[in-house]
């Protein structure tokens, strides 16, 4: 089996491709212009398709069918129009031509296998449209790799840096259409990346429209006397307009160009033949104002990422640059000055991700059933005996050690001898016997490319086995796993009637992830109705409002598919794995009717309803509305209440400015706008989801605190079985207290407080109190008053005597001449999903 070797970086401006090789990187150059990258734009024209370069240059005649940026609505139901051919591709159609065209610049056989990279923050829909990106384009197998990971083994294996003490490094990866930031930890042995921020909708495409709107719109809209030029650009309202918005798109990305090297430069507009002509001058400090919002947008995004994992920046030894639009003076000013951190630009931001992803391509093993290609581990079948055995080897193909670890495995039962020669003939075991397997360290050359044949003989020393081409590389950094970019949740029934998110996969786990969990029917099921069981497994972060997370998948089973009726409380076993690449496998198991149902989800688009999207603001809306609504007097406030008010008010404020947004994009647009204005929401959404759980939170321990007191002051009048219980309910409590999970802490506070109950009232005297109630009620709530009136009499006289036995039969029968029964606190809420 051999090793994928080729990696792309399919960015959002220019993509590239490199080959891992005797251990060192190729970055394959573009026959067109001999650049290390290929413009990520598409064009039409007369029947002809242009990739590359030669569709970048159509943009300056301002040509309609150029399609750029596409990776940005990776995931999404966009189509693009082609005037041209009257048809319409999708970003995975477009990608799928930028990736065939990446092969044009390899000069010998083309790959199977390929490692193609994603931003950090790509969602499992995005990295799904990806991959069928990757098999449209005629690859067998398709390994994602997250960016921030690629840049790093780029520049981990291209320096020469002492690597002995452990260091934290961000990656600042500002990319075409996307925004990364990693923090990694590195030492002589390991990379590994911690945490990760981004923003699917931040890139240096962002800054070419402030460049557009800020400093082209206002003086065109001069000599044009009209209003909203920018609005009818964005929208492309007709040929005009559209055309006039990719010449001015071309002429941003050069300003932005050109002034990471000049003061100020100057350009010019012309169109209608001449009609109109307008000359701009433009300096570097009206670009570097213009765009330092968006700057300030990665800023946030970087103190949050420290903040969540407690790190200072006296512990970020340095800040790497990654992404062509770190090339932009201000950026790398502005983070040294916010931070105080060396900023480090020593490695090609344009080029890194490719080396990267060659390098992590170098790790990993194609898939067994395609044709072995360039560089993988062959076996030498010719001229072998008929008794030829089956054998595995385990070692590292990456090491920074002077001897790595080889191990040979029969899969059968096997007694010989085994011989390991490096290549270079400076190291030889010699014939070595074992039985079944072996281990060896062998001996390797430093900073290179070693070689090794592993020989495997009988007890009649015939050569029974041959691997001639194992190779292991020494100094190549290499990561264990992809870390998983957001937790994967299932949404599940509480005893309140609501449903809440329960964590299957936690961010950050290395991929790929398998686990199975036991759930319980919170419902009766009938086959005779139409009750549907329903699994909703979600994207995004735990602990959260669902309606800040994203549905990855979802399972709906009608009642009517059981074999039988499925009683409340009955158990459900379900199965989830994550591969590498994201796919989501789910199984579903319910033993007591004999029930099974498998799906596997790959979701590669996704689409907005606004009518829900509406809905989830004005759900938070009116809940902040009633937070302030709490406060009468602020100058009398507590000044923590007030620090929480003002968080409020600026969620409230963005939310109205979501809104107002929403309203300017019409109804079908599915542009970037309306996945940039709900990549908002959900932020919004989730800093009011953490300032609300982190206050509720702290309210349900103090709760369960007061309860876990009550129900220990209690248990010297416990039965042993409840005593038992106690200790039950209180296990692990460290845990549950420490997950910031309000619905889990709320049950187990629910739990002790049946608990304290049930002691209680397990002594007859203890309805004495309870009988005044019953007794102090109108009469009017009974079904029959008179017959009341006689029971409450012969309450009174039991009470008189202490027969708190009759008190209690007295009470049971007022209790069922009620007109309305009083709901039990303990009662178990039927939900709405049926899986509790």
């Amino acid at each position: 089996m051999g090793t994928i070797n080729f990696g792309i970086d399919l960015g959002t401006t220019n993509s590239g491709i490199a080959q891992f090789t005797n251990g060192k990187v190729t970055i394959y150059k573009n026959p067109v212009g001999f650049s290390d990258t290929l413009p990520s734009i598409v064009a039409y024209k007369k029947g002809r398709i242009f990739i590359g370069d030669k569709a970048r240059e159509l943009l300056k005649t301002a040509h309609l069918d150029v399609f750029s940026s596409f990776k940005r609505k990776m995931g999404t139901e966009h189509l693009y129009q082609i005037a041209d051919t009257q048809e319409q591709k999708s970003p995975v159609e477009l990608s799928a031509m930028i990736l065939k065209e990446l092969q044009s610049f390899l000069p010998d056989e083309k790959p199977q296998a390929i490692v193609i990279t994603i931003p950090a923050s790509f969602d499992t829909v995005q990295s799904n449209a990806t991959k069928k990106a990757g098999l449209l384009a005629g690859f067998q197998q398709v390994v994602l790799l997250q960016e921030p990971i690629a840049a790093c083994l780029a520049y981990a294996n291209s320096q020469e840096q002492d690597q002995t003490q452990e260091k934290n490094w961000l990656v600042y990866d500002f990319g075409g259409g996307t925004f990364d930031v990693a923090l990694v930890k590195i030492n002589e042995r390991e990379l590994k990346i911690t945490d990760h921020e981004g923003n699917n909708f931040l890139g240096g495409v962002d800054l070419d429209h402030l460049v557009i709107e800020h400093l082209f719109v206002p003086k065109i809209e001069q000599i044009l006397q009209e209003q909203h030029l920018f609005k009818k650009l964005i929208t492309k309202e007709n040929n005009f307009y559209a055309k006039l918005y990719y010449e001015l798109l071309y002429k941003a990305e050069e300003v932005k160009k050109e002034l990471s090297v000049k003061e100020v430069i100057h350009t010019e507009i012309e169109w209608n033949d001449g009609d109109h002509y307008i000359d701009f001058e433009i300096s570097r400090t009206q670009f570097n104002e213009v765009i330092a919002p968006k700057v300030d947008e990665t800023i946030v995004l970087i103190q949050k990422l420290l903040e969540d994992n407690q790190k200072s920046t006296n512990e970020i030894e340095r800040i790497i640059l990654v992404g062509g639009t770190t090339y932009i003076p201000y950026i790398r000013q502005h983070l040294q000055e916010v931070f105080g951190i060396m900023v480090d630009h020593s490695i090609d931001p344009t080029t890194a991700v490719m080396a990267g992803a060659a390098y992590f391509a170098g790790t990993k093993e194609t898939d067994p059933e395609l044709v072995t290609i360039n560089n993988s581990v062959t076996e030498n079948t010719e001229n072998l005996p008929k008794n030829t055995i089956d054998f595995k080897l385990i070692y590292e193909v990456n090491t920074q050690d002077s001897e790595e670890l080889l191990v040979g495995n029969a899969l059968d039962d096997f007694d010989g001898f085994y011989r390991i020669i490096r290549k270079d003939g400076g190291f030889d075991t010699g014939l070595m016997t074992f039985k079944n397997k072996f281990s060896e360290f062998v001996k390797v050359l430093p900073k290179q490319k070693n070689q090794f044949t592993v020989s495997v003989f009988n007890q009649n020393q015939e050569l029974v086995y041959e691997a001639n081409n194992i190779a292991i590389n020494h100094g190549i950094y290499n990561i264990s796993g992809q870390p998983l970019p957001n937790d994967i949740c299932l949404e599940v029934d509480d005893q309140f009637g609501d449903t809440y998110l329960e964590r299957i996969f936690k961010k950050n786990d290395i991929l790929p992830l398998t686990k199975t969990v036991y759930k319980t029917t919170s419902k009766n099921f009938s086959v005779e109705a139409n009750d549907k069981l329903i699994i909703n497994i979600l994207e995004g972060k735990s602990a959260t409002l669902p309606a800040s997370n994203m549905s990855i998948g979802y399972i709906e089973i009608n009642s009517k598919d059981f074999p039988m009726n499925l009683l409340k409380g009955m158990d459900i076993e379900l199965k989830f794995s994550m591969s590498e690449s994201r796919d989501l496998s789910v199984a579903v198991y319910i033993s007591s009717i004999d029930f099974e149902k498998k799906e596997i989800f790959n979701p590669h688009t996704k689409n907005i309803n606004r009518k829900k999207f509406d809905e989830d603001i004005d759900k938070v809306l009116d809940a902040i509305e009633t937070e302030l609504s709490y406060v009468d007097d602020i100058d009398d406030a507590d000044p923590e209440d007030i620090a929480v008010l003002v968080k409020f008010k600026k969620i409230k404020d963005e939310l109205f400015n979501i809104k107002f947004d929403l309203v300017e994009v019409d109804e079908d647009d599915q542009s970037e706008r309306i996945f940039q204005l709900d990549e908002r929401k959900r932020r919004a959404l989730q800093a009011y989801d953490q300032i609300v759980r982190f206050r509720d939170v702290i309210y349900e321990i103090d709760l369960y605190k007061n309860t876990k007191a009550e129900a220990e002051s209690r248990l010297d009048e416990a039965t042993p079985r409840q005593k038992e219980q106690f200790q039950k309910i209180i296990k692990s409590e460290k845990v549950f207290l420490e997950s910031n999970e309000k619905a889990l802490i709320k049950r187990k506070t629910k739990e002790l407080d049946q608990l304290c109950s049930d002691i209680y009232y397990q002594k007859e005297e203890s309805y004495g109190s309870l009988y005044y109630h019953y007794k102090y009620l109108d009469l009017d709530k009974y079904k029959d008053a008179k017959k009341a009136s006689k029971l409450i009499a012969s309450g009174d006289k039991a009470m008189e005597n202490n027969n708190f036995k009759e008190v209690k039969f007295i009470i049971h029968e007022l209790y069922d001449l009620l007109k309305v029964k009083p709901k039990d606190p303990y009662e178990d809420t039927n939900g709405s999903l049926g899986l509790k």
